[in-house]
């Protein structure tokens, strides 16, 4: 299924495949209010290695730069466009040759999200439209922060700012966690038994430090999914990188959210990047459905953004 989104320009985007070796490259053609039209010209890219990769972003420039400088030095050909992958196996958050599907580097990531829990860790990926940072961020809490979801219990996640550093490795920001809590799993119609999941699946970053998050819940019912849009700006938020776990019994420290939507689609929404401008003030919000690998087709969900105000 379809786990992730990015916007690569014009009507191009990318949306990587989990648990495989393959991402897909696609043109999609919107109408003037953003209603998606058609899906041309699919070509599949694979990759040089497998893994559960769950989201992808635009490679930010100074990254690109450090990967063509390593290949010069190597007596090796610069890659092609660059984009970033973030997996859940290793876990990792891995630059990729779109061209070749070669794996080309590695971007560090703090300690706390290396033991997630199983198929619960690294779910999200945005590059900051400055380019001088990434964020990502766990599905569920980390076994440190608090417990998983549950009936009527939400869970708390890391919002993590990478920043991606200069040739001489010195950086203006630092890597920064800001504490996010989840909704608990929405109401449905129990239909076999099974633990019901909601957690973090999506980050688009807006500029500065604002970020819309979106929220994928899942239950064995009906109806079967409900996804939630939020909107916050972690400079607002205290930075909790050096708090080493309790995450989830510490409100103080979790971030204020404004919710912007919700809804139960039938589907199960899993990816989403900022596409084009529509009009001076709005945006198009491209999703993708996963379809957990079953007969039914993936889906391209478009929403639209109004920006109102700086």
């Amino acid at each position: 299924g379809l786990s992730g989104i990015t916007w690569l320009g014009d009507d191009r985007y990318a949306a990587i495949m989990d648990n495989s070796d393959r991402l897909l490259v696609f043109r999609l053609d919107l109408e003037s209010d953003g209603t998606p039209r058609a899906v041309r010209e699919p070509r599949i890219v694979i990759l040089s290695r497998h893994f559960d990769y769950e989201d992808i972003a635009t490679c930010p420039p100074r990254l690109a730069a450090r990967v063509a400088q390593r290949n010069h030095v190597r007596g090796e050909p610069g890659p092609g466009r660059c984009l970033v992958v973030c997996e859940e196996t290793t876990p990792a958050l891995r630059a990729i040759d779109l061209d070749s599907g070669k794996l080309v580097g590695q971007i560090p990531i703090p300690k706390n999200l290396t033991e997630p829990r199983p198929n619960r860790g690294l779910e999200a990926l945005t590059t900051a439209p400055e380019g001088t940072t990434l964020w990502t961020a766990n599905e569920e809490a980390m076994p440190a922060d608090g417990p998983p979801p549950s009936n009527g219990t939400g869970t708390v996640v890391r919002l993590t700012r990478i920043a991606i550093p200069n040739a001489d490795g010195s950086s203006e920001r630092p890597t920064i966690q800001v504490a996010y809590a989840v909704e608990p799993p929405h109401a449905f119609i129990r239909m076999v038994d099974g633990e019901p999941f909601s957690g973090v699946v999506a980050l688009v970053a807006l500029g500065g430090e604002r970020l819309l998050v979106l929220e994928r819940s899942a239950g064995h019912g009906l109806p079967p999914f409900e996804s939630r849009i939020a909107y916050v700006d972690a400079s607002h938020a205290p930075d909790v990188s050096a708090v080493e776990g309790g995450l989830a019994d510490r409100a103080d420290l979790h971030m204020e959210k404004t919710s912007l939507w919700r809804d139960s689609l039938g589907c199960n929404l899993e990816g989403l990047c900022l596409g084009p401008a529509l009009t001076s003030e709005t945006r198009a919000l491209v999703g993708v459905t996963d379809n957990g690998g079953l007969a039914e087709p993936n889906q391209v969900v478009v929403f639209v953004i109004r920006l109102t105000s700086p």
